[in-house]
């Protein structure tokens, strides 16, 4: 599998290659073949130079000086050339590759992946070898080049003497051994991508300033720096040993190898005593002796570059063969070939991944029926424990929805599962009766809209960090400031030194933002769609105050009203009573069933929890 994907990547870099300059490319490969005849080249003149001299041959001295010193600056200056070509060549692959491998992540529909742990390390090994996989294609090219080369040179040794053809017998113990030591290491790199994450991740902590704050003032630290050090030893040590355990045996191959050339050196000096060759035959075997461990060690080091990109490509493989199969569409530089299902479930990774249906049915424009939940179950990926439990739902197109329930009721997750970024694991979503597996996801996301929990500090300047809520209408500036205004959010940039072209955010020394100031950009940007079928507010309040969250809920049950010819659904998520009474009707979760359901009347009038929890709340208000 690794040799088919080495093969594989090796065509897709070059192609990538030609993508970026064709020119270059077609310069560069003809400079890696013209290098396998060089070394050859370089010393049959030499060989031939002693000859002649010997000889007192004046034209064939000439002549085999000038192929001499033709050989050996195209092989100094060629080399030279190529190089530095192929390094801007494999920097520009390099960035097409993340480019490719970005896009073909973020195209995936749901954020399922995104959440299990073998996903996430084999995003983290392939983002990581993004240097391999840009030079498995030449390095594939070079090691051809190179292994011409070596025929040529044994060629000119057998034309000495046949026996000679066991200087390249000794030399190929050391391609497999050295190869069992690259795959020791590789197998190492892969086993401690889990811990190095890990680590960065512990790492990370304290250099993010909003968890740093508590870190710094609880005193840990120390203690997450104990963890992550651990962690990185772990992986350290297993590294060096895996390095060990290859290197004895290369290190006996070569040793093998220089014996076998001491042997080599032996014969030619008997044939030269018995007249049986000449001096020019002992330069060319010292010449190419030395020449031939070069280029068995440039060989190597090519065939390892391939293999390196090899395991790299595995990973690549595997992540457009699972975006295809979950109906993801695959940006243009994605190489058919490695789409394929078959690399969709590597024995490496467990559970497989669920595929998704091909979408069928277009989105509605507008909502008749409404949505409706019918026996659904979630749970999230690793883990059997049901977050949503068998819930049957039914919410009519133009209504609002208000959900309560304590932390870890299910809330969240039936957001998820309404917007599509999550599928049921049983069961079944339907929006005007078309289960929502059947509709083209990106099409249904351009007609949610609305603020989430986990809102996105979006580092732009201001007009983009809210026109980015709708995508096609970033650049109108009238409904950036509307938008602004109905979130309340006018006059945080009314304070800002650029308006609406103030950048925001310090990662690219703009101005930096309160939580609460944060929050109303977010809200803003979730009402840039005015003509959504879904409107959500899943607890994105926490900063503003009970009157700013009635006011927010008041503004979207209006553009719900506004949108009734639609259907348009509202719904919020909120532990505050005073806001969710305002909804058309309320669902109660617990521990991720339905517990109760109905009218802010009805649930009051029916003396369960909900008008138990509301009354407390109202009391602590007075």
């Amino acid at each position: 599998m690794t040799l088919r994907n080495s093969t594989r990547m090796a065509r897709h870099t070059l192609a990538l290659s030609l993508r970026a300059d064709r020119r270059v490319t077609f310069a560069v490969g003809a400079l890696v073949m013209l290098q396998a005849g060089l070394a050859a080249g370089t010393a049959y003149a030499q060989r031939h130079v002693v000859d002649a001299a010997g000889t007192h041959l004046l034209a064939g001295l000439l002549a085999a000086v000038a192929l001499g010193m033709l050989s050996h600056a195209l092989q100094i200056i060629g080399w030279r050339f190529s190089h530095n070509l192929r390094n801007d060549l494999r920097d520009r692959v390099q960035m097409a590759l993340e480019q490719e491998i970005t896009e073909t992540a973020a195209s995936i529909p749901t954020v399922t992946h995104l959440e299990r742990a073998d996903f996430l390390n084999r995003i983290t090994m392939l983002r990581r070898g993004t240097l391999a996989l840009s030079k498995t294609g030449w390095a594939a090219a070079h090691a051809a080049s190179t292994l011409v080369g070596i025929g040529l040179s044994l060629w000119l040794l057998i034309g000495v003497h046949p026996a000679l053809a066991l200087l390249a017998l000794a030399a190929l113990p050391i391609l497999p051994l050295a190869n069992r030591a690259t795959r020791l290491q590789r197998e190492a790199l892969d086993a401690t991508v889990e811990p190095l994450r890990r680590e960065g991740l512990l790492h990370d902590l304290c250099l993010n300033p909003d968890p740093a704050k508590e870190i710094w003032i609880s005193g840990n630290g120390a203690e997450l720096d104990r963890h992550a050090r651990a962690l990185w030893k772990e992986a350290a040590d297993l590294e060096a040993r895996a390095r060990l355990r290859g290197i004895g045996g290369e290190i006996g191959a070569w040793a093998f190898y220089y014996l076998m050339l001491g042997g080599a050196l032996l014969l030619t000096g008997l044939l030269l005593a018995r007249g049986q060759a000449t001096l020019g035959d002992v330069v060319l075997i010292i010449s190419l002796a030395g020449q031939l461990r070069a280029q068995q060690q440039s060989a190597i080091s090519a065939i390892a570059l391939v293999a390196d990109g090899g395991r790299v490509a595995e990973h690549h493989h595997w992540l457009l063969g699972y975006a295809a199969e979950n109906g993801a569409r695959l940006p243009a530089t994605a190489s058919p070939v490695a789409a394929s299902p078959a690399a969709a479930s590597p024995a490496r990774v467990s559970p497989a991944p669920t595929r998704l249906p091909v979408a069928t049915s277009p989105v509605p424009t507008r909502l008749t029926a409404g949505i409706e939940l019918r026996d659904v179950c979630f749970a999230y990926p690793g883990t059997d424990t049901p977050v949503l439990d068998h819930v049957d739902l039914t919410i009519p197109a133009g209504a609002s929805l208000g959900l309560v329930g304590i932390n870890g009721a299910g809330k969240s997750t039936l957001i998820k599962l309404l917007t599509g970024v999550h599928r049921p694991t049983s069961g079944a979503i339907l929006v005007d009766g078309v289960d929502l597996r059947d509709l083209d996801p990106a099409a249904w996301s351009a007609v949610c809209t609305g603020t989430l929990q986990d809102f996105l500090k979006l580092q732009t300047p201001v007009s983009e960090s809210v026109g980015a809520g709708d995508l096609p209408r970033i650049g109108d500036t009238a409904r950036i400031e509307r938008a602004l205004s109905r979130a309340g959010a006018d006059g945080i940039v009314d304070l800002l030194p650029s308006g609406l072209r103030t950048q925001l955010g310090r990662t690219f020394g703009g101005a930096e933002l309160s939580h609460g100031q944060w929050q109303r950009i977010a809200l803003a940007r979730g009402l840039m769609r005015e003509a959504a079928l879904l409107l959500l507010l899943d607890e994105p309040t926490a900063a503003l105050d009970p009157q700013a969250e009635h006011d927010l809920f008041e503004l979207f049950g209006r553009q719900t009203r506004d949108s009734a010819e639609r259907g348009a659904i509202t719904v919020l998520v909120s532990h505050r009573f005073s806001t969710v009474h305002m909804a058309d009707h309320i669902v109660v979760l617990s521990r991720g069933r339905v517990a109760e359901q109905g009218s802010h009347d009805e649930l009051l009038a029916a003396g369960g929890d909900y008008a138990d929890l509301y009354r407390t709340q109202a009391l602590a208000y007075r």
